[in-house]
Formats: C-alpha cells, sequence, structure tokens
C-alpha cells in the first residue's frame, strides 16, 4: 500500500489545528480531514521535538509621521514592479502606502469631509424614516376607512334582505 505525501505547508497548518486557538485533538480532526489520527500525532510530536525558530510574523512596525511622510516621499515618482519592490524594501504593507497617500492628498481634510458625509447621511436617514412613518400612518387609516365602509356595506346588505 502506498502512503500518500504530504507538503510541509500542510503538515503545518495541521499542526496548528492540533496546537493554535480553538485547538482539536488528533482524533477529532483526522476524522474530519480524512487523515489517520497516527499520521497526525507524529507530526505533531515531529513539530515539539524541532528547535524554537523565529515567529514568521513579523510584529507590526509602527510608523512616525515623519517616516510616513518619507516613504511617501520616495515613492512618489515610483510606479508599477518598482513601487512594489520598493515598499518591500521599506516593509510597507500597499493598504497601509494607499492610505497615507489618500490622507495626505486630502490634506488631513479627511475627517472633515467624512464628518460633513455622515451628517448628510444622517439627514436623509432622518427624512427616509419619517416618510416610512407616515406611510405606516396612512396604511392604517386606509385600513380603518375600508373596514368602516365593509362594515357598513354589512349592514346594507342585512337591512334589504330583512325588507324583502
Amino acid at each position: 500500500m502506498m502512503t500518500k505525501a504530504y507538503s510541509i505547508a500542510f503538515k503545518q497548518k495541521m499542526v496548528q489545528r492540533l496546537t493554535g486557538k480553538n485547538a482539536v485533538n488528533p482524533s477529532q480532526l483526522g476524522r474530519e480531514i480524512g487523515i489517520r489520527q497516527q499520521n497526525l500525532s507524529r507530526w505533531l510530536h515531529e513539530a515539539r521535538s524541532l528547535p524554537p525558530v523565529a515567529s514568521n510574523t513579523p510584529k507590526a512596525r509602527v510608523w512616525t509621521v515623519e517616516q510616513k511622510a518619507q516613504a511617501l516621499a520616495g515613492a512618489s515618482k515610483l510606479s508599477g514592479e518598482q513601487l512594489t519592490s520598493y515598499l518591500e524594501r521599506e516593509g510597507i504593507k500597499l493598504a497601509d502606502f494607499e492610505r497615507w497617500r489618500i490622507a495626505l492628498e486630502e490634506d488631513g481634510h479627511g475627517s472633515i469631509g467624512t464628518t460633513k458625509r455622515i451628517r448628510k447621511l444622517e439627514r436623509e436617514l432622518a427624512r427616509k424614516e419619517k416618510a416610512l412613518a407616515e406611510a405606516a400612518v396612512l396604511l392604517v387609516l386606509k385600513k380603518t376607512i375600508d373596514s368602516y365602509y365593509k362594515e357598513e356595506d354589512d349592514d346594507t346588505d342585512e337591512t334589504s334582505e330583512k325588507s324583502s
């Protein structure tokens, strides 16, 4: 019988499931993914016997305003792969870079613009809530009137039947 070869990344992921947050036991994980519990236990034992290594997840760097400005200035004339390699070299995530760039373009007025937009949306929401409440009152009024006329029609039918 041939054994299936699993990648190192897969084994690491399984060890993480066995040891990380919300860890599961090897029997349970084996049933879940269809791998023998003995394999999972062996991978866990091998991982624990390895010497400790530095974490793959670097600590998030805290950038000062000056550092952000220098990074933006350094990247101002770059685009495409040049920009990508510059950001990698400097350890800057593209999302962070874009957020810094937009904040700089807004010249610090981003929060004022956001506040104005929130106020406008709040006014629009209040207007729509008022219109919805008015519509609800009109519906109730219409149902009340309809039921009143229906009762009146019922009374008329009974009166006409009695007179016949």
